[in-house]
């Protein structure tokens, strides 16, 4: 058993949207207690209706991001281990693990074999144990509960607006730079070429004002996400033109973070066509991405 005390909060926690650092935030105000997170590498839904969801960030992110925020310890369970351990055993578990004296999580949230375990049979074994339970309702903005699913629905939708909303920060990806065509050089307009990550969601195609990171450095971005009708792709992916940047970025990780859906994907009938859309999306990001570097 860990000697320290501990407060210790229950989620799955993919996104880390407002909704969770409200549940995040009730066990950080546990001071005097060692702080942990007992999470999953992918929300148990996948393997419990073996239906494929998207991440809403890696878990590579999640971690890092939870440590951030001042968690001490961040358990990450595999659904494999803990599958089969009834509501109490799993409970007992992590109880005498983390020397567990505060457990929060929020109001929907199930363990145990079959989802047997919920917040109320939580509150009652804490209760046996002389521990607090701390049960966190349900956050809504603007009339909608905030949630991971909802958060889905909105960025394969395009409205990555509400959904930055919800998430409390712009949804946004990382990948290296890869080699591409260089129509764009071509245009008047280099573009960085990057991969779609394949656990994350993937957006509405089309034209999206951009916030791009690069050495630490946020540039106004122009990013189109599909396949590119005027010059067709054989699969998705992101293609960026980063206002006022030049420079190799090659085999660079860069993060492209989505502010606005600009319009959706067109097929243009020339390349003048395509140059002149560049340009009129170039400067209606360059608006988005001064509201939100006056807004951070």
């Amino acid at each position: 058993m860990c000697e320290r005390k501990s407060v210790a909060v229950f989620g799955t926690f993919d996104g880390l949207h407002r909704g969770h650092r409200a549940v995040l935030n009730a066990a950080l105000a546990f001071e005097a207690y060692s702080k942990v997170v007992i999470t999953f590498d992918e929300p148990p839904k996948r393997r419990i209706s073996n239906a494929y969801i998207p991440m809403l960030m890696t878990l590579e992110r999640k971690i890092e991001t939870l440590r951030g925020l001042g968690f001490d310890t961040v358990e990450v369970l595999s659904f494999d281990e803990v599958k089969d351990m009834s509501a109490e055993s799993f409970l007992d578990l992590m109880f005498e693990r983390y020397n567990i004296k505060v457990a929060v999580c929020g109001f929907n949230y199930r363990f145990g074999k079959g989802a047997e375990g919920d917040a109320e049979f939580l509150t009652s074994y804490c209760h046996t144990k002389g521990a607090e339970a701390v049960i966190c309702p349900p956050l809504s903005i603007s009339g909608q509960e905030v949630s991971s699913t909802l958060i889905r629905e909105l960025i394969s939708n395009g409205n990555i607006g509400f959904a930055n909303l919800l998430l409390g920060e712009p949804f946004s990806f990382k990948a290296p730079v890869e080699h591409g065509d260089e129509r764009g050089r071509t245009l008047g307009f280099p573009t960085v070429n990057q991969k779609l990550e394949k656990e994350l969601a993937v957006p509405k195609f089309g034209v999206y004002a951009t916030a791009v990171t690069v050495d630490g450095k946020c540039h106004a971005g122009v990013t189109n996400i599909g396949i590119r009708p005027t010059y067709l792709l054989k699969k998705p992916q992101s293609e960026t033109y980063i206002s006022d940047f030049s420079g190799d970025l090659y085999g660079k990780e860069i993060e492209i973070k989505l502010l606005s859906f600009l319009r959706d994907e067109v097929q243009f009938e020339s390349a003048e066509e395509l140059k002149n859309a560049i340009a009129a999306d170039e400067q209606s990001a360059l608006k988005e991405f001064k509201l939100y570097s006056e807004a951070v």
